[in-house]
């Protein structure tokens, strides 16, 4: 039988669940796709089944996004050794392979949604329709071409059997993904009636990101990071960051006004499925059902991520989970009503105020476990007691369903991005600048000015830092070690999963004919079953 790569868009889009309310799909069974969807409302579920999209890529546990970094390592059988320490990574990874698929079906479904707008009866929103797909599939190739570098650009709807799909080169895809974007900028509106469509500073936000990632490349142009600094300063646009950092992930706050693009779940449309597992590889360990959450061990934060907050920086509080109640949900629902279990202090005035820690509610904390940070935290043998990354955590307790929306693109983020791109044009004035709007909003209170930084203190290693300690948990880590050349360095450094491969003399990002495994591997399946020569990336070849 001869073999085949055979997208099955149709199929894809029956089966996408919505993502939203204005998500949520009108089934009509009857109608045919030829038929339905050049009337408006076909159109429009056609576009919503294209968000919800987003869903599938992101639904399993962060594994791709986040393992093999200096913030988190693998432990236990169930943590993807490929991915937690490279060693074994191959053409065959599981979650590799699903990762690439779920993205290609996705663009797919983007493509026919951008075939029918062209076919489609004309209404009011149509131009941002386009637009919306067309950042949405470059999207998918920028996620794409960050993992696997050059990959086949498909643009038209496929309907049917196609044997062999040509592979572009990176410079070819990144040019392919900026001039979607930009053509998108054009095309959707500054903003939008309901939240979570892409706008123009969504757009803006990830402009900034493609022009500073090709920027890095041999092939990045002269100008990339003048365009990235300025597609970051207009995503900004003058917004401060006022919303105090742990309630930009707080109980049911995920619409709050730094979120510029999102992943949205809402309790009727996870009703049958479809909610993300990004809480869960984290730990401590937590499987009763009483508890309202499932928190598994299979990647355990690094003792570098523990000890990057300073005294003074109140993300640590804002990113784990500093109290554990009974049940844990209890503190997201209602900090005050619930007995708490563990403290886990970790600045010198916690650690010193824990009397007066108790004394402030006794009531729910004379019997709490103090738990100071310590080796314990970061021991392997410690399964249980030490604080949760809590920024996504879910509550599955019968009388509340919620399930938080994952944040692809928020304000913090756009600071540190334009704060990059000025360090890589020389302008390290300016970076400190967009750096220390982020870190006075992270200051304790009466400490802004011991968090302030000097164009002196800039540097890459600064950078990724600032990042780790922001955006910890929230799926940039890879790409940001990959874009600037420091993941085998900082892997090396801070991930006691690789330290102990090279400590054992194994080079575990050393791939076939003296390449390092920067690259993932395109899938196994994915070349069987072209009927041509499909290259693969030089560290996984024969």
């Amino acid at each position: 039988m001869k073999k085949f790569l055979y997208i099955s868009g149709l199929l894809c889009l029956l089966s996408a669940s919505s993502c939203s309310d204005f998500l949520d799909e009108d089934n009509k069974s009857n109608a045919t796709a030829d038929t339905y969807y050049l009337t408006q409302g076909g159109y429009e579920t056609l576009v919503n089944s294209a968000y919800s999209t987003l869903r599938e890529v992101y639904e399993p546990q962060p594994f791709i996004f986040l393992s093999g970094t200096d913030l988190f390592f693998g432990t236990g059988q169930e943590a993807p050794l490929g991915l937690t320490s490279y060693h074994t990574l191959t053409p065959g990874t599981r979650q590799v392979s699903d990762f690439f698929h779920a993205v290609y079906r996705s663009i797919q479904v983007t493509n026919i949604a951008l075939h029918y707008a062209e076919k489609t009866a004309d209404f009011t929103a149509l131009e941002s329709r386009k637009g919306e797909m067309r950042f949405l599939r470059a999207y998918y190739y920028f996620l794409l071409v960050q993992h696997f570098g050059g990959v086949s650009i498909v643009t038209e709807m496929v309907d049917k059997p196609i044997t062999h799909f040509e592979r572009q080169s990176a410079e070819e895809t990144y040019q392919f993904i900026i001039a979607e974007m930009e053509q998108a900028l054009n095309e959707v509106p500054e903003t939008q009636a309901q939240f979570g469509r892409v706008t123009k500073r969504a757009v803006r936000h990830f402009l900034a990101k493609a022009y500073l990632t090709r920027g890095y490349e041999t092939f990045g142009q002269a100008s990339d990071f003048d365009k990235a600094a300025t597609y970051a300063d207009a995503a900004i646009n003058g917004q401060a960051l006022s919303v105090p950092y742990k309630e930009i992930f707080a109980f049911k706050n995920d619409a709050n006004p730094e979120i510029i693009f999102s992943i949205q779940y809402d309790a009727a449309s996870t009703l049958n499925g479809g909610t993300h597992q990004w809480d869960t590889p984290y730990g401590p360990l937590i499987t009763g059902t009483s508890e309202g959450v499932f928190k598994q061990l299979r990647l355990k934060v690094s003792e570098y991520l523990w000890n990057v907050f300073g005294e003074y920086d109140s993300r640590f509080e804002g990113t784990f989970m500093i109290v554990r109640t009974s049940p844990y949900v209890g503190y997201h629902e209602d900090p005050n009503k619930y007995p708490i279990s563990y403290y886990y202090p970790r600045t010198q005035q916690q650690i010193a105020d824990t009397a007066s820690w108790r004394a402030a509610d006794p009531a729910n904390r004379r019997n709490a476990r103090i738990k100071p940070i310590s080796p314990e935290w970061w021991s392997l043998n410690n399964q249980a007691e030490y604080p949760a990354l809590s920024k996504y955590d879910r509550n599955s307790l019968p009388s509340v369903r919620y399930t938080h929306d994952l944040f692809l693109a928020r304000l913090g983020e756009t600071y540190l991005l334009a704060a990059e791109a000025y360090f890589k044009k020389g302008d390290n004035a300016t970076a400190a600048n967009r750096i220390n709007e982020v870190r006075r909003r992270a200051a304790m209170p009466g400490h802004e000015a011991d968090m302030q930084i000097g164009a002196s203190d800039i540097n890459i290693d600064f950078i990724l830092d600032e990042r780790a300690r922001e955006l910890a948990g929230e799926g940039h880590r890879w790409a940001d070690l990959k874009r600037t050349g420091k993941l085998m360095e900082r892997n090396k450094k801070y991930n006691p999963q690789v330290i102990e491969l090279v400590n054992m003399g194994v080079e575990p990002f050393q791939g076939a004919n003296g390449h390092y495994k920067i690259l993932r591997p395109i899938p196994l399946s994915a070349i069987a079953l072209d009927a041509g020569v499909y290259p693969q990336n030089p560290a996984y070849a024969n």
